[in-house]
């Protein structure tokens, strides 16, 4: 399989930044009248739950499945599901964001030629070109 190019990687982040950066802006200006704020809450919650979803089922964010790119994991090209990509590439790498330094390491690992960065070691998981069959 093809690997993804650290320019759509970081191009399907951005998408998925900036998609969660409209309803966490509605939550957080506290200027807004509390209905378009609760409907902010509503919405980031949506976002949320349907990126997990699709995560562990696709293994691709709303960003990944816009730019064709997929997380697999490395040794079956086989989607990990929930556990591998949710909870170790996602949770354990958002708690260990929390260290000063991580998430520039973490990033910056992805200019090794295996374009793998920690998250990926972690999960045991590559990001390749092209949509799931399923």
């Amino acid at each position: 399989m093809e690997l993804a190019s650290r320019g759509t990687r970081l191009g399907a982040a951005l998408i998925d930044g900036l998609i969660g950066a409209v309803p966490y802006a509605l939550v957080v200006i506290e200027s807004l009248p509390s209905a378009v704020r609760y409907l902010g809450v509503a919405a980031l919650a949506g976002l949320v739950i349907y990126q997990i979803h699709s995560v562990g089922t696709r293994g691709q964010t709303i960003g990944k499945r816009l730019l064709s790119i997929r997380v697999v994991l490395k040794d079956t090209d086989r989607n990990g599901g929930f556990v591998v990509n949710v909870l170790k590439r996602g949770l354990i790498t958002g708690l260990l964001n929390f260290i000063p330094g991580f998430f520039l390491v973490d990033s910056l690992f992805i200019f090794r030629e295996d374009r793998r960065c920690v998250h990926d070691f972690i999960g045991g998981t590559s990001v390749i070109v092209g949509n799931p069959h399923s």
